[in-house]
C-alpha cells in the first residue's frame, strides 16, 4: 500500500510538472554576422539589413541566410537606414556616407571628413547626418551632393529623429543637450540634462518626447523642449526608450532592472535582469516586451513585468532589438550573432515608438 501511494504521489508530481509553463526558449535560427552588429537591424520587404562594426553590409533573408553583403571602406557604429525602395544609408566611422541599392550595387558614395556614430535620418529628397564632433551636413538622396552643414560644436554620439511633424530634427548630443533643429540646421530650442546622453529620443504623436540619459533619469519633454517631469532610475541609461499606445515608456538601466513608466512619470514595475540593460526594447502588437542585458539573456515580458519566457546566449546583448513582419524577434550579441525567436505577434502597429529609431526601416520616424 505505501509503495502504491508513493507511486501515485509521483506519477501526480511529473503530471503537474508537464503542465507547468516552461520559460525557456530556444532561437529560431542563428547568423554569424562576423561582428558585431552595428545598431538595431533594418527591415525591408522581408530583408534584414546589419550593419558591423568591422566594416560590411550584411543581408540576410527572414531564415537568416545571407543575400549579399558588401564590404565598407571602414567599420560602422551606427544602424542603417532604408528607404521605401529598399535602398541603404550606411555611415562610417571614417566619415564615408554611401547608398547602397537593395541589391546590393553602390550607387553613390561621398566623404564627409569626421567620424560618424549615428544613423542617417532620411527626409523628402534629401538626409541628415551628425558628425561626432557636431556637423551637421544635409546630403541629397540622388547624388549624395552636400547641400548645407553646420557646426553644432557639441560632440553627437547618438542618431537624430524627426519630430511629430517631421518638419524638424531632434539631435541628441554627448554634453548633455537635446537640440530641435529647422531643416535650414538652424537651433530652435535646446534642453540640457544633467549627464551625457548616448541614447536615441522617442516621440510620441502629441510631439512629446522622452529622453533617457547616463545621469540615471528619463525626461520628458513638450514639443518646445520644455520640461513636462522626470524620472528617476538607480543606475545609469543607456538604452533608448520605447512608448506603447497608452503613452507608458519602458527602458533599462545599468541598475540590472528594466523600467515600465506611466504617462505621467509615475512608476508602474520594475524587473529585475541578471545584468545590465544597455540595448533598447521592442513592443509586439500583443504588448509583450521583449528586452536584452549584458549577462546575454533576452527577456520576453507581459504589461504587468511578469516573464514570459528568457533565453540566456554565450554573450551579453548589445544590438537594440526589432520583430520583424513575419513574428520574428531579433536580437544581436558583442560576439556577432544575430538569434532569432518565434513571436505571437509582428512589431506594434499601435504603439507610439515600439523600438529603436521608430520603425523597421530605422528611419528615426514612426510610422509604417
Amino acid at each position: 500500500m505505501r509503495s502504491q501511494g508513493k507511486k501515485a504521489r509521483l506519477a501526480l508530481l511529473t503530471c503537474l510538472l508537464l503542465t507547468l509553463p516552461t520559460l525557456a526558449r530556444e532561437p529560431l535560427w542563428k547568423a554569424a554576422l562576423g561582428s558585431e552588429s552595428a545598431g538595431s537591424p533594418a527591415v525591408s520587404s522581408r530583408r534584414v539589413v546589419v550593419a558591423t562594426k568591422s566594416g560590411a553590409v550584411v543581408v540576410l533573408d527572414g531564415a537568416g541566410r545571407i543575400v549579399w553583403s558588401h564590404r565598407l571602406p571602414a567599420g560602422c557604429l551606427a544602424a542603417p537606414a532604408l528607404d521605401r525602395n529598399g535602398d541603404a544609408y550606411v555611415a562610417c566611422v571614417d566619415g564615408s556616407l554611401l547608398r547602397l541599392s537593395a541589391v546590393g550595387r553602390p550607387v553613390w558614395e561621398v566623404e564627409l571628413g569626421q567620424e560618424i556614430l549615428a544613423t542617417p535620418l532620411l527626409g523628402s529628397g534629401v538626409l541628415f547626418t551628425v558628425s561626432e564632433s557636431g556637423r551637421v551636413c544635409k546630403v541629397a538622396k540622388k547624388d549624395g551632393a552636400v547641400l548645407a552643414q553646420a557646426e553644432l560644436n557639441l560632440p553627437s554620439h547618438s542618431s537624430p529623429v524627426w519630430d511629430a511633424g517631421r518638419k524638424n530634427l531632434l539631435v541628441p548630443v554627448k554634453d548633455g543637450f537635446l537640440l530641435a533643429l529647422d531643416q535650414d540646421l538652424r537651433v530652435l530650442w535646446k534642453y540640457r540634462t544633467r549627464g551625457v546622453n548616448l541614447s536615441v529620443p522617442a516621440v510620441t504623436p502629441r510631439n512629446e518626447v522622452y529622453l533617457t540619459s547616463m545621469d540615471h533619469h528619463l525626461y520628458k519633454l513638450d514639443a518646445e523642449g520644455r520640461p513636462l517631469w522626470e524620472f528617476a532610475a538607480q543606475g545609469w541609461i543607456k538604452s533608448s526608450p520605447v512608448v506603447d499606445e497608452r503613452g507608458r515608456v519602458y527602458f533599462g538601466s545599468y541598475d540590472g532592472h528594466f523600467y515600465a513608466v506611466s504617462a505621467d512619470g509615475k512608476a508602474l514595475w520594475t524587473f529585475k535582469g541578471r545584468a545590465q540593460f544597455t540595448a533598447g526594447a521592442a513592443i509586439d502588437a500583443a504588448g509583450t516586451l521583449y528586452c536584452g542585458d549584458t549577462s546575454g539573456t533576452v527577456y520576453a515580458l507581459d504589461r504587468t513585468g511578469k516573464l514570459s519566457w528568457q533565453y540566456k546566449s554565450p554573450d551579453f546583448m548589445s544590438v537594440d532589438l526589432a520583430i520583424l513582419p513575419q513574428k520574428v524577434l531579433l536580437a544581436g550579441g558583442i560576439d556577432g550573432t544575430l538569434l532569432a525567436f518565434r513571436t505571437a505577434r509582428p512589431l506594434s502597429r499601435k504603439a507610439w515608438w515600439a523600438k529603436a529609431l521608430g520603425n523597421l526601416s530605422n528611419s528615426g520616424f514612426d510610422e509604417p
